[in-house]
């Protein structure tokens, strides 16, 4: 990335302290700071594949966002992020990754953008995840929890507590034109009711598909309710390879589930998940299938346990631990033990 990079972030940085937005013009410099001290057995479930202790980047991020009116009903919204990696030696010369990247118009009907986008099957689990952006998060039992560019998303206007959304890969642009992946839908749905914070009502519930994006046929289903200091997560996901190229395409089909809970205490939340996958989709399977080849002859069955806790000193700064546990069955060499103690600084 050249140095110059860090100019432009930088001189967003003080436009946005220094400069007062024109009339109707909202835009805003956010960003966070998130690192763990991790020690791993093995290194199948961390997010460097590192065993040992580690200093883990947990998504460290800066970015700038906002809306221009259009005119009474409309308006343009924008985003431009970039995941930050100059703590890592490995990344000394490319510290900056891509992240959500879009441009969009909103309006009565709903929300349409392009770009490098979240797409609506990874979204509809909302905060279900106790562990999400950790090393002991989801991902690592079952695919579904990446972002693509070259795509569209139209997400609806909400009615009577319900909301659509789809997404769309550009697939002539994201694929090359022999790419038998071309064939495949390439576009995800899904249906929310609730919303993911609570703010209104107390049950989530969200049903999505997908067919191609991220290589993967999945249907997804997420439960969580809120009740008193607990809220409860659950979440169930049928998941088949698509991908004519990948390792044992044809047998990695099969399904996940987890479940979770949390607790909050004052400035505490507690938290514990468990869940298994046997479809050969998630990151530890992949890294397997990476690692081995055509010699992984049967599709791992991956399951986990993980508990932690948060401090939040503020609405800014918490501190937070995890302690989790991977199972690979017929790969007992990729279980993995994780412990990690880590600062998260939101801005």
């Amino acid at each position: 990335m050249p140095t110059n990079s860090w100019k432009f972030w930088i001189c967003l940085f003080f436009i946005n302290l220094f400069a007062s937005p024109g009339v109707g013009q909202e835009f805003s410099f956010y960003g966070r700071l998130d690192y763990s001290l991790t020690y791993a057995d093995h290194g199948s479930a961390t997010h460097n594949g590192v065993g040992g202790f580690s200093f883990e980047n947990n998504f460290t991020r800066l970015g700038i966002r906002g809306t221009e009116p259009l005119g009474p009903r409309w308006d343009f919204f924008y985003r431009v992020e970039v995941g930050v990696a100059a703590e890592d030696q490995d990344n000394a010369k490319t510290p900056l990754t891509s992240r959500p990247t879009y441009i969009g118009l909103a309006g009565p009907y709903g929300r349409l953008a392009v770009g490098r986008i979240d797409p609506v099957l990874k979204m509809a689990k909302g905060f279900v995840d106790a562990f999400d952006n950790y090393s002991t998060k989801h991902d690592r039992l079952m695919a579904g929890d990446k972002r693509h560019g070259d795509s569209l998303e139209y997400k609806s206007p909400t009615w009577k507590g319900l909301k659509a959304g789809a997404s769309l890969l550009l697939e002539d642009e994201y694929y090359a034109e022999t790419d038998p992946r071309r064939d495949n839908g390439n576009y995800q749905l899904c249906v929310t009711s609730g919303d993911k914070f609570f703010s209104k009502q107390k049950l989530y519930l969200a049903a999505a598909y997908g067919d191609g994006i991220e290589d993967i046929r999945a249907a997804r289903f997420v439960v969580q309710w809120k009740t008193g200091n607990w809220v409860l997560g659950f979440l169930v996901q049928d998941t088949k390879m698509v991908s004519p190229d990948a390792v044992a395409n044809e047998d990695r089909d099969g399904r996940g589930v987890f479940v979770n809970a949390k607790y909050s205490l004052g400035s505490w939340l507690l938290k514990a998940q468990a869940g298994t996958d046997d479809s050969g989709s998630g990151l530890i399977a992949r890294r397997i299938y990476s690692d081995l080849g055509d010699e992984a002859l049967q599709v791992p069955k991956v399951s986990a346990w993980a508990v932690g806790c948060e401090y939040r000193f503020n609405k800014k700064i918490r501190l937070h631990a995890e302690w989790g546990e991977f199972r690979v069955k017929n790969y007992r060499i990729y279980d993995d033990n994780i412990v990690s103690l880590g600062v998260r600084y939101d801005f």
